[in-house]
């Protein structure tokens, strides 16, 4: 949706992961997008469903690219992944690491207009 506003050198545009966006600064946050279970193993998909590239990154856990709609994937174990336009990639991962880990974009001004959230492993 755009706006009038500027965030670094763009105007808004608000983002969303599961259509809910990240709620920044606001006082009350958003719950995880996902409570993983400690040691167990989960295939993601990842959608991007907007006109732009968007590097998608995970801390805290390494997840494995499965496939892709639009392209090889590389099966190397990583942190990021690189969704484009209309793409849609499965990511397979085990759940390893007990904490909250951001999953966001690594476009900041994607990630400061609603494109992050978080991962629960516990």
């Amino acid at each position: 949706i755009a706006n009038n506003g500027v965030c670094g050198s763009m105007g808004y545009t608000f983002w969303s992961i599961n259509r809910t966006p990240w709620a920044g600064d606001a006082a009350t946050g958003i719950g995880p997008l996902a409570q993983l279970e400690l040691g167990k193993s989960y295939i993601f998909r990842l959608r991007n469903e907007s006109p732009h590239a968007h590097p998608i990154h995970l801390h805290g856990l390494s997840f494995l690219p499965l496939r892709s709609n639009k392209r090889r994937l590389k099966r190397n174990w990583t942190d990021t992944a690189l969704l484009l336009r209309g793409e849609t990639v499965d990511v397979a991962l085990v759940a390893d690491n007990p904490g909250d880990w951001a999953f966001h974009c690594h476009v900041i001004e994607h990630q400061k207009t609603g494109l992050a959230g978080y991962l629960r492993v516990s």
